[in-house]
């Protein structure tokens, strides 16, 4: 995902959208691409709120900080309306990602995310992260894709959509997203595993799609 942020702002684009962002780190660790590019982080409000606090703790000036755009998915909130009043120009393009976030929605929050990705500018690229279901994972994984099922269960946060890669390529279509491509664990691992001795590979479990629009 951060290879094809960088990609796209070498090519203009200003504006980086992590929907779902969690903890992620990405405006502290690339400051030089934090200063050419806006980057919102879209969460719900009770984990922005202790990710600034962490900020605060750490000592990070306001230059290696996202906009915080604070929504409750599930909850029926618009990301796109909150979205563009913190700041962000739905009529430039952007990079929105979504990763580790696909599996805890509905089946309906999922394509309502995937609908209104089709507001985005020309020029503007899509790239979501999904999980296969079990039986789809290679079978020396699936012991620990069941564990960490259990885990979110055990936690509040079930697993509540999983895809086969046609599947989701499907709902993209259906949403109105039309060049759309898959990129497969093989794939990641062509591309940044190569050459591994230690025998690290990328799971089965988890992929990506890719939408330009």
């Amino acid at each position: 995902v951060e290879d094809l942020v960088r990609d796209r702002a070498a090519a203009g684009v200003e504006q980086y959208v992590l929907l779902g962002a969690g903890l992620d780190t990405f405006a502290q660790r690339h400051a030089d691409l934090a200063a050419r590019v806006r980057v919102f982080e879209v969460d719900q409000p009770g984990t922005q709120a202790w990710k600034r606090d962490r900020l605060d703790a750490l000592g990070y000036a306001d230059a290696a900080r996202p906009r915080f755009v604070p929504v409750d998915f599930e909850a029926g909130a618009s990301w796109w309306d909150e979205l563009v009043e913190a700041g962000f120009d739905p009529s430039r393009p952007a990079v929105v990602a979504s990763t580790g976030v696909l599996m805890y929605l509905t089946l309906d929050a999922v394509s309502a995310t995937l609908r209104q990705a089709t507001s985005l500018a020309p020029g503007s690229t899509l790239v979501v992260s999904f999980m296969r279901p079990l039986a789809l994972v290679d079978p020396e994984e699936r012991p620990s894709l069941e564990g960490a099922a259990a885990g979110a269960r055990a936690a509040g946060t079930p697993f509540r959509s999983l895809f086969a890669p046609d599947e989701l390529l499907a709902l993209a279509a259906e949403a109105g997203l039309h060049d759309v491509r898959h990129v497969s664990a093989a794939d990641l691992d062509a591309r940044y595993f190569s050459g591994r001795i230690d025998g690290l590979r990328p799971s089965s479990a988890e992929e990506l799609i890719v939408a330009t629009l």
